[in-house]
Parts: structure tokens; sequence; C-alpha cells
């Protein structure tokens, strides 16, 4: 714009820039050099008041009756370097909101402030703020930057009114809009990528806070609320601090974004954790190292945000609903809805009350929570718990009854956690709180990971969660004894962020434990061997065939027993579910329950296993005979088949899925037909995002790449195929795929994927060029090199080939080629993406290449596959 639209004496657009960057510049040095945080927040607010104070009154030579006013977090005088500067520009009247008005605000544009502004009348800011809370806090933080200072005198006789956001009110609609935002982010402190203002325990919630205390008593001072009497001072000294920590993130990220940037995303973390100094242990990166302390603060301002509501809610009683006392025993009692200690010395005259308070919560559903008092108490005496409080008969005695009580477990378990007691009773799970691990995987701290852990234990004994755990739930109900397997779920993780083993380092801790708590040898021992095998079952599942009574021979020899079986089973899939809820889809599920049954069958024939393979074999031929005549199919030569294909085959699929196979191949005019079936899908109570699809066609180079590339383009995930190569040299492909979004829907459902399969199948093959994919903005993060191994061969001629790798788009497709060019046959694939990472595994066997008579050697092809895998596929960050 011109100068002369506002005034000839201005300096340039160019001048104005160059000093708002030198500033910012300057500032921006002195956080990278160790300045106080609070000092450059409240500098840069220096700044832009004075530069606003100039550019005002150069523009406004003579006195007009506007007032530019300070507002939200500039109101506060607080502005981080990407901040918004939240400006209120006053005006007597309608008419003085002139043009020089709006050229004012568009020269701040130019010079690239980030400026949120309003232009009101008196009369408007009373009416938009008595109607919306955000307004009225917005407008509450104000100051006078330039111009009218009695405009300014005459909005503060406007707002100051009672009438205005009475305090009961302002208390009642900022804490519904502070439980709003925690329930919008799962009311979880520790998400993978949390936004330091936002997310529960952020710098909101110390603003809510600062917002209540000055409404409350006049002052938004943090460093004042231990003279008021709102907190003791060491809340006050964890407000300070925390906000402290969250404000050096929260500068450091907009500087390394260069714009206004809140959430701490994993790119961000890295650099800021390297930046504050943070350096890799034996046990944990730098970054966990930085996400553990920034997990632990906020946990710790959430809990003084607690307190201080708690403290308003209180105060802002209506007399008549003041101290409702009920007694409980001689140590506690029930004040309204919260229970309390009798007296102040409880704790000190029996430590063993430390415990005793979680029990008494647990068996009364109708008490919500500890008051703010009591809750200081615990704090205040957790040194009490030492060796001896540990070993104590009753404090095991209580701690058993708490996890044996009917109600709120896991409610009562997190309490403990919160308040420190957890920890301190057990101080391993006091190294784990807020610890991370720095993946897409695992999407909890361990200690998150292990309340959730415990909660789907729980639930799993809930009639409304049944269908949500499938057979787990109903396997649960023959646990004798569901307080060992909280107690395996408590130590599984524990020994995570120490260098070696975690399941044997948990393993060793869960038996000191045991110990302690005065457990008989059997049940110490079935404890220590469920946190030592913790992964066993979900690795067995995903690695082997369930459906191989070998794989469920070897397993049932290291379980031992079906009630070992049981207990190892629900733990698996708790703990699946509380890693990341979207792992425990449909297909995973499967595989966990076959080789659960499969197991439990095993340990009835107490291993005999080449005889059961040959019954199966005979069992299943006389099932799929019964099934084809229970559907009236007539005319149905199964003999082809059976020749055709081997044992595997037809262990791998159900009789139902055999007669559909038999049936369809049995219809085939031509024999180079393709045939496409969907396969039944498993019916074991679980959703129904999966689908079996099965191909049959005479064998072709790229046949496993080409049928990849046609589900990947219909946006179906593939878990499982099952290669089949017939003596006549015909194929039998069965594919498991799922989709986050079921199979419901015209567009997704079964026979419209059959349909498509067939066309892309019959279609001439495409030429095979490398795939230029979206790829998601987080898998961009943690690339990692590809990793190959293959194993012996055994004596039927094949090998286990395992791909670890980061994870893509057109993975399988690229794999599938590759297998064709370096003469692989695959008989075998399981696909198993774990966050970032991808870990599959096939059943392979080496033939000749094209251009060879001899097959590709193993090091040749793990080096073609690492390398190429790495460098042919194109990303395109979406």
């Amino acid at each position: 714009m011109k100068k002369d639209e506002i005034n000839g004496t201005l300096p340039s657009i160019a001048e104005l820039k160059r000093r708002i960057t030198a500033t910012e510049e300057s500032i921006a040095t002195r956080f990278w050099q160790g300045e106080p945080v609070a000092e450059l927040v409240a500098m840069r607010a220096r700044f832009i008041d004075a530069f606003l104070n100039e550019l005002w009154n150069q523009t406004f030579e003579e006195e007009i009756p506007c007032a530019l006013i300070a507002v939200g977090g500039y109101g506060r005088g607080e502005l981080h370097p990407k901040s918004d500067i939240d400006l209120l520009i006053l005006v007597r009247h309608d008419r003085d909101k002139t043009e020089k008005l709006e050229a004012f605000v568009r020269l701040l544009w130019d010079l690239r402030l980030d400026i949120g502004h309003s232009v009101r009348t008196v009369s408007e800011c009373r009416n938009e703020a008595s109607t919306d809370v955000t307004v009225y806090t917005a407008i509450s933080e104000r100051r006078l930057i330039a111009g009218s200072a009695r405009l300014a005198d005459d909005l503060d006789r406007a707002l100051n009114r009672g009438s205005i956001w009475p305090i009961r009110r302002f208390f009642e609609a900022k804490t519904s809009e502070q439980n709003q935002r925690h329930e919008d982010y799962g009311d979880v402190e520790y998400g993978l990528e949390p936004n330091v203002k936002t997310s529960p325990g952020g710098l909101r919630d110390i603003q809510t806070i600062s917002w209540l205390t000055n409404r409350y008593c006049g002052s938004s001072d943090l460093h004042e609320l231990s003279n008021l009497g709102l907190l003791i001072p060491d809340e006050q000294r964890t407000l300070i601090e925390g906000r402290e920590f969250l404000w050096r993130i929260r500068f450091a990220l907009h500087l390394l974004a260069k714009r206004q940037q809140d959430q701490l995303l994993f790119d961000h973390q890295r650099e800021i954790a390297d930046a504050f100094g943070y350096r890799d242990t034996a046990g944990m990166l730098a970054v966990e190292l930085f996400m553990r302390d920034y997990y632990r603060i906020v946990l710790a301002l959430r809990e003084v945000n607690d307190i201080l509501l708690q403290h308003f809610n209180e105060a802002l009683l209506p007399r008549r609903r003041r101290l409702k006392i009920q007694p409980i025993n001689e140590r506690f009692q029930k004040c309204n809805d919260y229970i309390e200690v009798t007296d102040p010395s409880v704790f000190l005259n029996n430590p063993e009350a430390l415990m005793e308070i979680f029990v008494v919560m647990a068996n009364r559903p109708d008490i919500l929570g500890v008051r703010a008092n009591t809750i200081r108490l615990i704090k205040r005496h957790l040194d009490l718990v030492d060796d001896a409080f540990r070993s104590h008969p009753t404090v095991s005695k209580l701690f058993l009854n708490l996890l044996k009580s009917p109600h709120n477990v896991v409610s009562q378990l997190t309490r403990m956690r919160r308040y420190g007691l957890l920890g301190k009773f057990i101080p391993e799970f006091g190294r784990v709180i807020g610890q991370m691990q720095h993946d897409l995987f695992h999407i909890y701290t361990v200690d998150a990971h292990t309340m959730a852990l415990i909660r789907n234990l729980r639930r799993m004994f809930m009639p409304e969660y049944a269908e949500s755990f499938g057979l787990a739930a109903t396997v649960a109900q023959e646990i004798p004894r569901i307080e060992l397997l909280y107690i395996a779920g408590i130590f599984h993780d524990i020994g995570k962020g120490r260098s070696g083993n975690h399941s044997s380092l948990g393993a060793i801790d869960v038996d000191n434990f045991c110990e302690k708590l005065g457990l008989s040898q059997e049940d110490r021992e079935l404890v220590v061997w469920l946190v030592q095998e913790h992964l066993t079952m979900s690795m067995t599942a995903q690695r082997e065939d369930p459906s191989d009574p070998d794989v469920a021979a070897r397993f049932a020899a290291t379980v031992q027993s079906p009630m070992r079986a049981r207990y190892l089973f629900c733990l698996t899939v708790a703990d699946i579910c509380a890693t990341n809820p979207d792992l425990f889809n449909a297909w995973r599920a499967t595989l966990l329950a076959r080789l659960f049954l499969a197991t439990m069958k095993q340990l009835e024939l107490g291993g005999k296993i080449a005889n059961e393979i040959q019954s199966q074999v005979a069992e299943r031929k006389r099932e799929t005979s019964a099934e084809l005549d229970a559907s009236g199919i007539t005319g149905v030569n199964l003999d082809p088949l059976w020749e055709d294909t081997d044992n595997d085959f037809l262990l791998h699929h159900s009789a139902k899925n055999l007669a559909a196979i038999a049936a369809a191949l049995n219809q085939q005019i031509k024999s180079d037909d393709v045939i496409a079936l969907v396969l039944d899908r498993p019916s074991l109570g679980l959703e129904k995002s999966v689908v079996g699809l099965f191909i049959s066609t005479p064998d072709r180079p790229n046949l496993f790449s080409d049928c990849c590339t046609a589900l990947d383009r219909m946006g179906l995930q593939i878990v499982g195929a099952n290669i089949t190569t017939g003596k006549s040299s015909r194929c039998y492909d069965s594919f498991i795929v799922i989709t986050d979004n079921g199979f419901s829907s015209a567009a997704s459902s079964p026979e419209r994927i059959r349909q498509s399969l067939l066309r892309a199948l019959r279609s001439a093959p495409e030429s095979h060029k490398p795939p230029q994919r979206r790829i998601a903005r987080q898998l961009m993060q943690f690339k990692r090199p590809t990793k190959v191994t293959i194993s012996e061969v055994d004596d039927s001629g094949v090998a286990t080939l395992t791909l670890t790798t980061s994870d893509r788009p057109g993975l399988l497709e690229l794999v599938g080629r590759m297998f064709v060019e370096l003469g692989i046959e695959l008989h075998q694939a399981r696909i198993a993406t774990l966050g970032e990472r991808v870990e599959d595994i096939f059943t392979v066997s080496f033939n000749s290449a094209r251009d060879s008579i001899t097959p590709t050697p193993a090091d040749t092809i793990i080096r073609e596959l690492e390398s190429r895998i790495d460098e042919e596929l194109v990303y395109v960050t979406s």
C-alpha cells in the first residue's frame, strides 16, 4: 500500500519489516543461548506494544474516539515468536469504523504480523461477552496499547458489572470448556504428538487456572496462589516450573516451524530434544528422555489443575450443599461425594491407610474421588512407603483386595499412579511413568499402556464389552484368579527403558514383588511365566500358521497346561488392544483365536502330531464332501483338487471354503479361466472388517504382484496370503484383506471386490514401473533401512524369508515382482504392519532364475531385496 493512505510520516514498509525481523532474530538468538523464556515472551510483547503504539500515533496524529487494546494471550503480556497478536479496536460509534482504521489494519497485514482483530463499540463488546464465555475471557485480559483511555475506561465499567458471567456461572462454563477439550483428546495426556497448548495438562489448563483465580480473587499471578491460600508451595512450584518448560517447547516449536505450531510433531520432538541437551543412553533415546519429562510434567500439571478446580467447586457451592459428612470408618469419611481423612495425622499414625483409601473407593461406587486436602496429605506422606511398607502383610492383603474388588479397579490404580503411590509402592513402575517408545506402534507411554491393559482385562468380564473381545471374553470367564492376571499386566512392560530383554527383566521384578505379597509358589511361577512369555503368543500367531499342527504342538509345549493357555490368551489380547486399538482387527483376533483353539486341542491330544495331521486331512475331506451335499451341489469330483494340492492347502481352508473352491473349479468352461471367490469370513464373534479372497489361474509371472496391485488400488490392506502352485502348474492363491471402513457399502462390497479382481487378472499385465504413491507425513519420519533374513532350506526345500522395513504403499507389489526376477517361488505370506514398521514373513523356495541354470545365492537375494526396496519406490508426501 502507499504511505499516503495513512500518513506520509511513516517509515517505509521495508524499514518497518527490517525492524521486526531484527528484533525477532535477536530474541531467537537469545532463546537458543539459554535466556529464560519468560523474559523473552514478555520482551516480544513489549516490543509489539511499542511498535503498535508508534504506528498508531503516527497514523492518527489527531486524537480520535478509538482505542487499540491488546486481548487474549497478548493482553496477558505473553507473545511467543509466531503467536497471534490479538487486538480489539474499540470505537465509540459505528460511524467511527472509518477507512483510516481499515488502512491501519491493512498496514499490519502488509507487515506480515500475525494479527487477529475485531472492531467493536463498547455495547457490542458487552453484548458479545455476555453471551460467549470465550469472548468474555479474551476481553477480560485486556491492556490499552494506544488511543483513548477514556473509551477504555468505559469498557472497564461495562464489563465489570456483576451481571456478566457471575462467578459460579463462569466457573461452570470454563470447566465445561476444559472437559470438552480433554474429551477431544480422549482425556489422555500421553498423545504421540501432543499439543503443548490444548492437550490435557497443557498450557490451556494453566490458563484456565489463571482465568478462574483472576475472576475469583482478582489476581492471575501464579506466584500469588500460595499466598492466596489456593495452592500449597509445592503445587505452586509445579505450576510455575511446568509453565516454563511448556513455554520453552512452544517457543522452540514456533522458531523451528517458522509459523504458529503448537503440536509437538515427531520431527520437532527430535530437534528439540537435541537442542535442549538430551542425549541417548543405553536404554533410551534422547527423544524418549525428553518426552518422558514432558509427559511427567503435564501429568503433574493436570493434578494441580484438578486440585484447584475442586477447591473452586467447593468454595462456590450453595451454602445448603456445603460439607455433608458421612462416616466410613475411624480413618475416613465421605464429604459430599468425596472421601477424606478424619484427621490430618491418619497416614502418619497408620501408614497402611495410604493403601486402604483406594480399597475403600474400589468398593464404594458412590464415592467420586478424593478431596483436595487428602490428596495433598497422600503426596506429603509418600516417604512412608519404604521397604517395610512394601513387605507389610496388611498392605499386601489390601493391595490384593484392591485387585479383587468389583468396582473401579482401573480408576483406583490410575489414581494411585497420579498421586505417586503406585510408583512408590512398585519402584520399577515409577521408573516407567512417562516412558515412551519413539514409534507409531506404541501410541501410549508404558504406564498409560499398562493402565489400558488392566482396563481391557476388567472389561473382558463385563457383558457389554463381550463382542469387542470375541473369544477372549468367553475364555476370561474361566480365569479363576483375575488378580494374578492384573499383576502380570502391571509388570509385563516394566523392564522397558533399561538395557536388556524387558520381558526377562520384568520377570525378575515380578518374582520379587510376588514374594513380598506372600503369594504361593504356584501362583508366583504362573505370574513370572506370564511376564516372561507375554509376547510369545502374538509373535507365534503373527509369524507362523496357527492351522499347522506342528506350530500348535510347539506352542503347546511352551504353554504346558490349558489354564496357562487361558491366562496368556487373555493377557495377549488385552496387551494388543492397549498397545494400539487399531491393531486388534478381525484378522489378528482370528489368528490368536485359531492358535488358542489349536493349542487347547494339542494339549488334549498330548502332542500326537503325525497321526493328528493325517486325521485332520481325512476329516477335512469328509467335511468338504458333506458340505457339498448339504448345499445341494452335485456332480463335483473332488479328486482332481486333492491330487493337485497338498495337505497344507487342505488344512489352511475350512471345509465350507474348500467346497466353494471345488464347485467353482468344476464349473469352469475354459482351462485358462480365472476363478475368483469370496471366502467365508472368520466366525469368531468379531467385527466384519475382514474378507477372504481366493483366485485360481494357470501360473504366470508377476501373478502375486498383479494381485497386490489390484487389491492395493481398491484401498485394501493384505494381512495374509497363502500361495499354492499345484502339480498341474495351476495356482490356488488366497488372500486375507482388511479395511478400516468395513465392507458394507456397495463400492466396497465383497462381490464388487471379487469382480474388480477378476477384471484385473483377465486384463493384459501392465508394464511394471516403479509406483509413485503418497505416504503419510508420520511415516516419513520413521524411515528405517530394509533388513532381510533367509533361513536354512529345510528337508522339503522351503525356507523362511523375513522382511523388516518401513511401511509404504506398493511394497508388496514390488516384493512380488522382485521374487519373480530373482527366481523365488512364494508359498505363503504373513503380512504384519506394526505402526511405521512392516514385518513380513514369506515361506519360499528357490527356483533357477530365467537367465540362469542355478538358483540365485541367498546373499545376492538379500542384497538385491534390501537395496532395491529402499531405492525403487518413489515417495510423495501427503
